[in-house]
Formats: C-alpha cells, sequence, structure tokens
C-alpha cells in the first residue's frame, strides 16, 4: 500500500493505493513523472468505472440475492443492500435503464452501528461481500484471482483515462488552430492533409474505457506498466509486428483463396521477401520452405524464445530481426492496422498475445486460423446470392490464417494447444476498403461511446448534432430516432436474414462492428471477428452449403437457441442497447422513443423472411424467439467469480423490444 495526497481545487485528499496502482505509480515517477498528476487525477474515476460494472454485474445477476436488495423512489432513486451482518450498503442512482441497467453516482456508502463509511475501491466491496458469505458459489481461489482481476483493471482504467487525457490535451492546441468543434472536423482535415491519415484507426484509439459491461474491462495481465503504454490504443500506440519463419513441416496455412499469409506478407511489404530469403539463406535453409506468421512484438520479446527454444535452436523457427511492418493499435489490443498510404488495402493483422485483457489470454487458436478462411468463402457465396444487403452490410473476409503445428507425439493436448496459438496469424479485409467516398467515415461502434477528443460530447451526440444539421431538424430527438432507425435499417436486415435462412449468427457486438457514416447518417455497416459466430448446420445445409470446420470447434451448434442468443445478446443487449442508453444519458432522450424505430424496422425484415414458404416457419419461430418477454443476458460477473472463459452462464432480462413494443413484459 502507498499514502499519497492528490489536490484538486478545494482541498487535499489522501488516498491509499492498492498494489496495482502502486506499481504504476513508481514506474511514472521514475520513468515519466510528467504523468503523475494526470494519473493521480483520474484515480477515482478509474476506481468508479471498474465499480460500476461491478455493482451492476452484482445486482443484475442475481449474485447479491434480490431479497436484500430494495430500490427506493424519492427525491434521489437509491440501492439498499442488507447484509447478513446488519449492515446496509447504499448507493445513489443517477439514471435506470432498458435491460435492468443503472447508473450509480459517487461512491457506496457502509452504513451500521458505526458511523459511515464509503466504499471507493471495487475490491473492497469484494473483500466485503465475501467476508459476508455472499459469494458463496465462489472458491477462495477464483475469488482471490477476481480481486487480483479487479485491481489490475481498477489501476489499468485510471492509466487509460490518463493517456487519453494526456491525447486530448496535446489535440486541444492543434483543434483550436484550425477552429475544429467536432471530431469529424479533424479526421476530414486530417485526411485532406495526410494520406497516411487512418480515419479507422484514429476513433478505434478514441476508445479508452473498453468493455462497457465487465468488471475485468481494463485488466491486463502479464504485461508490465511500461508495455501497457507502448502498445495500448489509448495511447496512440504504433507497434511494429515482428515475423517468424516456420519450416512447412512445423505449421499449418489456411486460405480463403490461393494466397497463403506469406503471399499477401510478400505482396503488400516491399523488400520484405528479400530480407527473409537473406535471412533464410544465411541460416542454411530453402526459404521456399517456409512461412511466414506475423508476430506481435510483446509475443516476439517475451513468449517466442522460451517457448519454441528447441525449434529456433534446430532452425525450424527463424527470428526475422531485419524487417518490422509499422501499425497502429486497435480496440482490441492484438488486433492492428498496418500504417500506409490511403487506398493500398493491406490487410489487419489479427496477432496471439499471452496477456489476459478482460477474461482470457489473447492467442490465437488453430480453429480460429482454419474457420476464418472457410467462413469467409461461404459469407462471400451468401453476400453475393442476398445482393450485398443492397451495400449496406459486408461481412469483412479473413483471407488467411497460420499457425505453428508441433510434430512431436508425446505431448498433452494441452502442450499441443499451447504451441499452436501462441505462434498464429490471422489476415483480415481492410474495412477500410469499403469506405466509398471522402465524405464517408468509418469507426468501430465502441467509439459511438466514447467522449471525443475535440469536443467532450460522445461521439455519437456528434453524430446526431450532424444529422439535424443535414436534414435541418430543429430538435435532437427527431434526429436520434432519424440516427437509430437508419442505423437500424443499415444493420439488421444482414443480422437476421443470416441467422433465420442461412443459419450463421454473427457476434455483432461493437468492438466487432465498424460503422460508416455521412454527414452524420450511418450507411454501412461491417463486421470482423468470426471468434463468438455460431453456425446452426440445418439451416445452412439447406441452402446448399456443407462446410467442413476444425473438429471440434464451438462455432457449430445444434441449439437454435444458442443461435438466437449470439443475436439477442450480442447485437440487441450489447450494441443497440449500449447506442441506446447513450443516447439518453447525453441527450435525455426517452429510450422508449428510440427502441420503437428498432422493433419497426424488426418487423419489417421478419414479415420480408416469412413470405418465403421455404423459410416461412422457421422465421416465424425466430420472431417469436427475439420479441419474447424476457431475454438472456451474459452474466459475466457470475463467470469470473466461477473462473468461466468460455461456458458463459446466462440470467434473464426483460426484453426492451417487447416492453417498446407497447405489450407488457412478464
Amino acid at each position: 500500500m502507498s499514502v499519497v495526497h492528490t489536490v484538486n481545487k478545494s482541498n487535499v485528499k489522501t488516498e491509499i493505493l492498492d498494489s496495482e496502482e502502486s506499481k504504476i505509480l513508481t514506474y511514472i515517477r521514475n520513468q515519466k513523472p510528467e504523468l503523475e498528476a494526470v494519473f493521480l487525477k483520474h484515480l477515482t474515476a478509474g476506481r468508479r468505472g471498474i465499480f460500476q460494472r461491478l455493482f451492476q454485474g452484482l445486482i443484475r445477476e442475481g449474485i447479491i440475492g434480490g431479497k436484500r436488495v430494495s430500490w427506493l423512489e424519492g427525491p434521489k432513486t437509491m440501492i439498499e443492500v442488507r447484509l447478513p451482518s446488519g449492515l446496509m450498503l447504499k448507493a445513489a442512482v443517477k439514471d435506470q435503464h432498458s435491460l435492468g441497467r443503472f447508473d450509480i453516482e459517487g461512491d457506496i456508502l457502509i452504513e451500521g452501528p458505526e458511523a459511515a463509511k464509503e466504499l471507493t475501491h471495487p475490491a473492497d466491496l469484494l473483500d466485503l461481500l465475501w467476508k459476508e458469505g455472499l459469494l458463496e458459489e465462489t472458491s477462495e481461489k477464483q475469488f482471490q484471482m477476481f480481486k487480483m482481476e479487479i485491481r489490475n483493471g481498477s489501476a489499468n482504467l485510471s492509466l487509460a483515462l490518463a493517456g487519453a487525457s494526456v491525447r486530448k490535451n496535446e489535440l486541444e492546441a492543434l483543434v483550436e488552430l484550425e477552429n475544429l468543434s467536432t471530431s469529424m472536423d479533424w479526421v476530414t482535415k486530417q485526411m485532406e492533409e495526410n494520406k497516411h491519415f487512418s480515419p479507422l484507426a484514429f476513433y478505434e484509439q478514441c476508445v479508452v474505457e473498453g468493455h462497457p459491461l465487465h468488471p475485468g474491462a481494463k485488466t491486463k495481465f502479464g504485461i508490465d506498466v511500461e508495455e501497457v503504454i507502448q502498445y495500448s490504443p489509448e495511447w496512440g500506440a504504433t507497434p511494429n509486428v515482428a515475423l517468424a519463419a516456420v519450416s512447412r513441416e512445423f505449421c499449418r496455412t489456411a486460405s480463403a483463396d490461393a494466397h497463403s499469409v506469406t503471399d499477401w506478407l510478400y505482396k503488400e511489404y516491399k523488400g520484405l521477401k528479400e530480407a527473409v530469403e537473406k535471412i533464410l539463406s544465411e541460416k542454411g535453409v530453402n526459404p521456399a520452405q517456409f512461412e511466414l506468421v506475423p508476430i506481435h512484438p510483446w509475443q516476439f520479446d517475451h513468449t517466442l524464445g522460451t517457448l519454441y527454444k528447441e525449434e529456433i535452436a534446430q532452425n525450424k523457427v527463424i527470428l526475422i530481426t531485419d524487417f518490422r511492418i509499422p501499425t497502429q493499435s486497435l480496440v482490441s489490443f492484438r488486433s492492428l492496422a498496418p500504417i500506409q498510404e490511403r487506398g493500398q488495402k493491406k490487410h489487419h493483422i489479427k496477432t496471439a498475445i499471452n496477456v489476459q485483457t478482460t477474461s482470457a489470454v489473447r492467442t490465437v487458436s488453430p480453429n480460429s486460423a482454419e474457420n476464418g478462411p472457410v467462413l469467409s468463402k461461404i459469407l462471400s457465396s451468401i453476400q453475393e446470392k442476398e445482393n450485398h444487403f443492397g451495400g449496406s452490410f459486408t461481412v469483412l473476409q479473413e483471407r488467411a490464417g497460420v499457425y505453428f503445428q508441433p510434430i512431436s507425439q508425446g505431448m498433452s493436448e494441452d502442450e499441443r494447444w499451447k504451441l499452436q496459438a501462441n505462434m498464429a496469424s490471422i489476415l483480415r479485409e481492410n474495412p477500410e476498403n469499403y469506405v466509398k467516398d471522402p465524405e464517408e467515415i468509418p469507426m468501430p461502434a465502441a467509439a459511438l461511446l466514447a467522449k471525443s477528443p475535440v469536443s467532450g460530447k460522445a461521439i455519437v451526440t456528434e453524430l446526431i448534432e450532424q444529422l439535424a444539421d443535414q436534414y435541418q431538424l430543429s430538435r435532437l430527438e427527431e434526429a436520434a430516432s432519424l440516427f437509430i432507425r437508419r442505423y437500424a435499417e443499415i444493420s439488421l436486415p444482414g443480422f437476421l436474414t443470416l441467422m433465420v435462412r442461412y443459419g450463421i449468427s454473427l457476434e455483432g457486438h461493437m468492438q466487432n462492428s465498424i460503422s460508416v457514416f455521412r454527414k452524420g447518417e450511418p450507411v454501412r455497416i461491417l463486421l470482423r471477428d468470426f471468434g463468438g459466430i455460431r453456425v446452426f448446420p440445418k439451416r445452412l445445409r439447406k441452402e446448399g452449403y456443407d462446410a467442413k470446420f476444425f473438429p471440434g470447434s464451438s462455432i457449430m451448434t445444434e441449439k437454435v437457441e444458442q443461435l438466437r442468443n449470439i443475436i439477442t445478446y450480442s447485437v440487441i443487449q450489447n450494441h443497440f442497447a449500449e447506442l441506446i442508453t447513450s443516447i439518453d444519458r447525453e441527450l435525455g432522450i426517452n429510450e422508449g422513443v428510440l427502441w420503437k424505430q428498432v422493433i419497426i424496422v424488426c418487423e419489417q425484415i421478419f414479415a420480408e423472411l416469412k413470405k418465403n414458404p421455404d423459410i416461412a416457419e422457421q422465421a416465424a419461430l425466430d420472431e417469436l424467439a427475439i420479441f419474447q418477454p424476457m431475454i438472456d443476458l451474459k452474466a459475466l460477473t457470475t463467470m469470473r467469480l466461477r473462473g468461466d472463459v468460455t461456458d458463459y452462464p446466462y440470467v434473464q432480462v426483460p426484453n426492451p423490444l417487447l416492453e417498446w413494443k407497447g405489450e407488457t413484459v412478464l
């Protein structure tokens, strides 16, 4: 523990830092003293950001039993939690939203026989609940692990907010000189002046807070403070991707066409082939017998030399030291965008990194490397059959994948998987290939919730105001309704048609979705990443597709409920609900007004799908499921308390699609 004194305008406040916060502060004081004040300034916000996610999860998922929880209405809504010891937790609620979400305001109070005191750190809340016996389904080992995740994430959120603040201050001076008022103004100006400027990468790096609901939103285990700053998007990171050459007998490749990862890299990076051939020839091996694997620089420095020591010594894996690919970090940390001249269409690179972010270690499984190109070919064919959904909905291809394949027969499956997944990579289509004119601006949908570094407003607010100007709408409520209507019209036909007709549910949450806007109006949605996809083979075969996926792949399901859950959870809850809630928070617009636009579009899509006699029955059943009174919520806090990574528990929450349709939610 460390004790620091933070100064604000009115007083000096003493803060007790935990070990994770102290670790960051020690690094800053030794290496970047100019960041000390800004880090300490954001300490409270970092803690509260994780506290909000944790406390909301504990209540929404029923971890704290419903009988112990009371909602008190008054001048200010309060949540009270009665603990077994007689103590009372009290939290002020700033606002309530659909799907049982709520925003707490300030710190949580503990009231008892003695004077009330504030809980200021989310780990302290966990300690209290453990002591009170309310986490009985959690083992002590997993409790301690989860508490470490919370501490790490809280400290890293404070650091991320500090990084965003530094970059905002740097940008403000430039913006003021140019007399610009929104992030779109800045992006447009940069596109005019800098042929290497990527609007998408700019907005990717505006996403600071991570998953809006996950209590481990900013958890990063296995990476030190210097490297968090060096590689994280909120710090404007520009990692140089490394490369390893792997003997073909030790690797597997997959592609959507005739081009391997190596072929694409040689085609896209001048001088790479010559550099690789020179190094391999000096090692006395035939370059034609090797494949390239792009490697995250952190992985190159920390993992390869240890994990593949034997293969490196045998020249079966050869590290390429004379060539690096300049990139920009994206929201997902391990996925990187090449720095290029606009229009060059170089692929994005998904790399493996042996670091835990949120819930999982972010390696690349052999399943993903092989399934991506297979799915890409199927989805490309489907999009042609569907006339590319009018040009408004595109699934980005994963063109090629590669991964290490050990040849030893004596290792366990876990050992084999570890070697496969830690040296693997996927090349994905660059979303900016689908930007059709200079007025179109692409951004990850997650950026819509982020604060603009130019105006300080939510980026979605900037867009709605721009849309209001375009159509000369005097009321922002009217502009927001039009915005959501257009957003639903470009995205939902693709999501629902793929599920209903073809049995493919894309995990269309805000990180996986690239939204393209023109003058504030949504014009196109691009989907990336097949990690959480579900495929229902019966429907796919019915449409003439019989794909062969990696053995044991979790993407295949015989349960139609899983197919529907992906849509109701990732698209309805984690995309539309977050977007609508953000608009409500920013502009005070009743959520029902916005949900009605989503409902209208859903009903129109299902009405059209039901006209086809071949799929009418399954369309009707899917519609009932989409509009059922209660829908499944992925219980993220429960998942971490149990130590689950892929076996997600669910709880049920009221369905806003039914609630705002005018029907009663049970």
